[in-house]
């Protein structure tokens, strides 16, 4: 999709208000690429020596995940906890997050993370104050919430009232059914996000992972929905649908998910990331340091080169809606 001058006049205009844009000489596509570094909305590292699981380094070390940012372009990254046992023995717990950022002052931001069945799986508990004590001690952002049981459980419920309590916004992986490896567990539709996004409207929701950004478009079968639809988007799906509906719904690009979503039909991602720029966040969530890479990077790169996006969108979901979100310095 090639922007009309109407549409890139006023995203423009727009940009160059609120800072992301330079009103000093115009710069080239190509000195904006060079220039514009990316922040991870989503990322995992360990402190020491992870255990292996069949023989294979399930996450990075921070000196590793900096060689690919630097290899890549992003100046940092937010630190995810993945302490929830659908994961694995030894995740990463929010005081190991805390001493990795301080080790790395700049290039990581600290996330917390609690499992929702914690303090006895009560959903009465008060996970607010748990959370505004991360967040005193610089934590940005919730996540990655993985528990394998229905978003509309009473012990997630609770998770999300504490984040809204505390003021921060709420990363969540999903599944589509229970069993299924892991990830909070939504219907076709997401429906349960929905009635979420109702309950909890100042609660910045984060969304991401296969089974979410396949509502993309719409889908034939639950392979589908599990995996990663291919071809054009023929028909919006329930994302669209529920961003429109709900200003508290955001996208979270990052793994292979993301990444396919926008690239299965690149006109199709053209007109999505113009709409909802200001609520679409570049991410990478690399885990295995040897493993698999989204090539998000380049993609975005090229949809702004290629003039489908404009350099206001570009800069948005690149870098400037996680600084507006998370409060980061600019």
């Amino acid at each position: 999709m090639n922007l009309s001058r109407r549409d890139f006049m006023k995203t423009s205009a727009g940009a160059a208000a609120a800072g992301l844009v330079s009103t000093a000489a115009a710069k080239t596509p190509e000195e904006v690429v060079r220039e514009v570094k990316f922040i991870d909305i989503h990322a995992h590292a360990t402190e020491g020596s992870f255990p292996n699981i069949r023989g294979r380094q399930i996450l990075s070390r921070p000196e590793q995940l900096l060689a690919h940012y630097d290899r890549l372009g992003v100046e940092k990254g937010v630190l995810l906890g993945l302490g929830n046992p659908e994961n694995f023995i030894g995740g990463m717990s929010t005081e190991s997050i805390l001493r990795i950022c301080k080790t790395y002052p700049g290039r990581f931001i600290p996330g917390c993370n609690i499992d929702p069945r914690a303090c006895g799986n009560d959903p009465s508990v008060n996970f607010g104050d748990f959370i505004k004590r991360y967040r005193d001690l610089g934590c940005r952002l919730l996540g990655e919430v993985v528990a394998n049981f229905p978003v509309s459980d009473p012990r997630l419920q609770n998770l999300f009232r504490g984040c809204e309590e505390a003021g921060i916004p709420l990363t969540f992986h999903m599944s589509s059914h229970r069993g299924f490896s892991y990830g909070i567990v939504d219907d076709p539709g997401m429906p349960q996000l929905e009635l979420s996004l109702q309950r909890f409207p100042k609660l910045k929701i984060f969304g991401h992972s296969p089974a979410f950004w396949s509502e993309i478009g719409t889908y034939e079968t639950v392979d589908e929905r599990n995996g990663y639809p291919k071809g054009p988007v023929k028909e919006e799906g329930a994302i669209p649908r529920l961003m429109r509906k709900y200003p508290n719904l955001y996208g979270d690009l990052s793994a292979g998910s993301g990444c396919r979503a926008l690239s299965r039909d690149p006109a199709y991602a053209a007109k999505f990331l113009t709409e909802f720029q200001d609520r679409i966040m570049f991410g990478l969530d690399i885990c295995c340091p040897t493993g698999y890479v989204s090539p998000l990077p380049e993609f975005l790169r090229n949809l702004f080169l290629s003039g489908s996006i404009s350099e206001a969108v570009f800069r948005k979901v690149a870098r400037g809606n996680q600084i507006r979100l998370l409060g980061l310095p600019s």
